[in-house]
């Protein structure tokens, strides 16, 4: 019965989204009321099977914008209609795990392994090497970066006179996850502001790619600083490679296709991106199947690829009940929020903070208030949705470019910190380590990252 009920939500998942996607990207308008309905389903089959936070801030959601739509007088569709405006992400969640796929079946996590078993001096290197292949997974796998780079370092780190091997691993490998968020083209982040500040992400892609490259070098001085400072360089002998890992440059070589195949891929968007004006959330959408199934092709698993894609499909889909729950509830309150009028009544008092802090300190303590509300257990995405559509660059008097590096800068520390980001919650089941104690290792980095954050809102000109 079981069983039977979770294929029958998956296939409402399914249907929801290809109905979205039908009226928006083909342009069909006529389906939206369709959409509409069955993201409204979608809420109320999830919500039985979701976690209990997650059931409580969706049924907040929905309470709290019902009652804006009834205390407006809004018409009776409103209350339908205001439903489904989240199901873009929805439909790029569903799909962003298929670029997992190809570096299963392409083998990539032995060539990381085998990297990190040969030629690194010391500590400092290794670290380096760790956050960069964290990076470079980051880019183009979204979460399933985190089990691939904590697999890959679990055999190595016993081999270095580390003083605490896990805390080492957590934090490298989340410190590189999370500094893509800022620019690639799969993170929900990044889709999320620009669709709500209608702003074009190769525009932004310099500068945002420019934080990130320096968040990493910021994590290497730091890495110095905190764990080698006054200590003498650890060099010990390469460790030597199991037998079924291939040698060091054969493993960079490896590598290197990778490496291409996310400059193909964000390649591939920005050019679609620009002609076919549909958003960058609907490109990355469109383009991961498709890409993923041509690499898959490239390494001679074509349909192996196909095989795994159908399994994953069909087991992930269903168990993402807390995401369909509470993103299309969040969605449901920012539209309620628009058509009944209070996101004027918050812009102003957003505007009153703005007028006593000044531009500047305004946007520096907007990483606060998104990692305030994730404390409340509010997923990263939706504390800067809420954000992003309570505030209007035009009446704030503030660049709209500046803004949306904001958000998006905002929320890498929301995932760095975030007991209830899914980050550090697959960290936690990875390593069975509390969430707030992952946390509290992350601190000394995120402060430092807060600060180049704050340097980068204080330098910057139009």
């Amino acid at each position: 019965m079981e069983a039977t009920s979770d294929a029958w939500r998956g296939l409402l998942y399914l249907a929801a989204i290809v109905t979205f996607l039908l009226a928006t990207v083909a342009h069909l308008p006529v389906l939206l009321p369709a959409a509409a309905l069955l993201a409204l389903l979608s809420i109320l089959a999830s919500l039985p099977s979701c976690g209990p936070i997650a059931r409580i801030l969706a049924l907040l959601f929905l309470g709290g914008g019902y009652l804006m739509l009834w205390r407006s007088g809004r018409p009776w569709p409103d209350y339908l209609l205001a439903h489904g405006s989240m199901l873009y992400l929805m439909a790029l969640f569903s799909v962003l795990p298929l670029l997992s796929i190809p570096v299963q079946l392409g083998r990539y996590g032995h060539s990381i392994e085998a990297v990190l078993r040969a030629r690194i001096a010391g500590l400092f290197q290794l670290n380096c090497v760790v956050t960069v292949l964290a990076f470079l997974c980051g880019s183009f796998m979204s979460l399933a970066a985190v089990p691939i780079m904590m697999t890959s370092i679990s055999p190595v780190t016993g081999s270095y006179p580390l003083r605490d091997p896990v805390r080492f691993a957590t934090v490298s490998t989340v410190f590189g996850y999370v500094l893509p968020i800022l620019w690639t083209p799969v993170s929900g982040v990044v889709g999320v502001v620009l669709h709500g500040l209608k702003l074009e992400w190769t525009a932004l892609l310099p500068l945002l790619m420019a934080i990130s490259l320096a968040g990493l070098l910021l994590n290497w001085l730091l890495f110095w600083l905190f764990e080698l400072r006054g200590q003498p360089a650890a060099i010990r002998a390469p460790a030597q490679p199991a037998a079924d890992l291939p040698q060091w440059r054969p493993a960079l070589r490896h590598l290197g296709q990778m490496l291409l195949a996310i400059v193909l891929m964000v390649a591939a968007i920005g050019v679609l991106d620009r002609l076919l004006r549909i958003g960058m959330l609907a490109v990355v959408t469109l383009l991961a199947i498709p890409f993923a199934l041509a690499w898959s092709m490239t390494l001679g698993r074509g349909r192996d690829f196909l095989r795994a894609a159908r399994v994953q499909m069909a087991s992930r889909l269903p168990r993402m009940a807390d995401q369909f729950a509470i993103f299309l509830a969040a969605g449901f309150f920012v539209s309620a929020m628009h058509l009944s009028g209070v996101d004027h009544a918050v812009n102003e008092a957003f505007l009153a903070l703005h007028n006593t802090l000044g531009t500047r300190l305004f946007l520096i303590s907007m990483p606060f208030m998104a990692l305030a509300v994730a404390m409340l257990g509010v997923h990263p995405l939706v504390a800067i949705a809420l954000l992003g559509e309570s505030l209007k660059p035009d009446v704030l008097g503030i660049d709209v470019n500046l803004l949306a590096v904001t958000l998006i800068g905002s929320s890498v520390l929301t995932y760095m910190l975030g007991p209830f980001s899914g980050t550090l919650g697959l960290m936690q089941s990875l390593t069975r380590i509390s969430s707030y104690r992952l946390a509290w290792w992350n601190l000394p980095y995120a402060i430092g990252y807060v600060v180049l954050l704050a340097a980068v809102i204080l330098l910057y000109r139009p």
